[in-house]
């Protein structure tokens, strides 16, 4: 008998593509399947990368408050430092021409070698 009108080779074809559309399918939903597992490392990655920026972010904020607390303390200390050695300069100023004006006064001043005395530049 002769295919009529084509039926069989369309039932063929229909076949065919059922199969195809099959094997697509799958296809699809593996593809499917590795873009979620994809996404879920890829997610996890983030959460971890922020994680470690949170971590150094804390971690730089208490080394630069270190840094700013010291450099504020050593300029304390270099303030007093200066303070007090210009208040011992001074005393020690008022000392050698008191110590001057005494040997002066006294008359001695002469008498004493030159390394003794104040320089004058």
């Amino acid at each position: 008998m002769k295919d009529i009108l084509g039926i069989k080779n369309l039932k063929a074809d229909l076949s065919a593509m059922k199969n195809e559309m099959t094997k697509i399918s799958s296809e699809i939903s593996n593809m499917s399947k590795k873009i979620v597992y994809l996404s879920d490392k890829i997610s996890q990655s983030m959460d971890n990368v922020a994680s470690e920026i949170h971590e150094m972010n804390l971690t730089l904020m208490e080394a630069l408050k270190i840094t700013a607390d010291t450099i504020k303390e050593m300029s304390i200390n270099f303030s007093k430092a200066l303070k007090d050695a210009l208040r011992d300069m001074s005393e020690m100023k008022v000392k050698v021409e008191v110590r001057d004006s005494i040997l002066k006064t006294l008359g001695i001043d002469k008498l004493l070698p030159d390394f003794f005395k104040k320089s004058k530049k």
